[in-house]
């Protein structure tokens, strides 16, 4: 896979760019790449690998597992919530069906730049719904609008 040209995304702070794919997804589920380097276009892009490689429900599940043990490599473990993390995955899931066979992240990003949106679960789930301890520890449907373009699966 080729390394992602951050000049070519719109305004975005991707830390993976000049990684190649195969890279980042090592690094990150060894739990050595830097935090510092891992912004909101960072999980995007990690889900969308996860979605080509593994189908929905396997990249829901990997990228909650990969995210936990990255928070608990860091001492953060509690940084980690489910439901936000399963509603990102199935957003993105959503723009992929959306988009048949993009080339590379870059593009599939540009045709969808309102994933860089970091407050777009806001749409979907109250304040309140997603502080409560029900959301950061398992699925909760969205209370405000149904995620668009997803397949329940939880």
């Amino acid at each position: 896979m080729e390394r992602v040209s951050v000049s070519a995304l719109p305004a975005c702070n991707l830390g993976s760019g000049a990684v190649a794919d195969d890279e980042f997804v090592a690094s990150f589920e060894a739990c050595s790449y830097p935090n510092q380097a891992f912004h909101h276009p960072d999980h995007l892009r990690l889900a969308w690998i996860y979605l080509r490689r593994f189908g929905a429900q396997a990249a829901e599940d990997r990228m909650c597992a990969s995210i936990v043990r990255f928070a608990g490599s860091l001492g953060h473990p509690a940084k980690y919530h489910e439901t936000m993390t399963r509603a990102w995955v199935r957003l993105v899931d959503g723009a992929a069906r959306l988009t048949p066979a993009p080339s590379d992240f870059v593009e599939f990003i540009q045709l969808h730049p309102w994933l860089l949106e970091r407050n777009l679960l806001g749409s979907f789930f109250s304040p309140e719904l997603m502080g409560s301890d029900a959301a950061r520890h398992g699925w909760v449907q969205p209370d405000l609008a149904p995620i668009p373009f997803s397949c329940a699966r939880i």
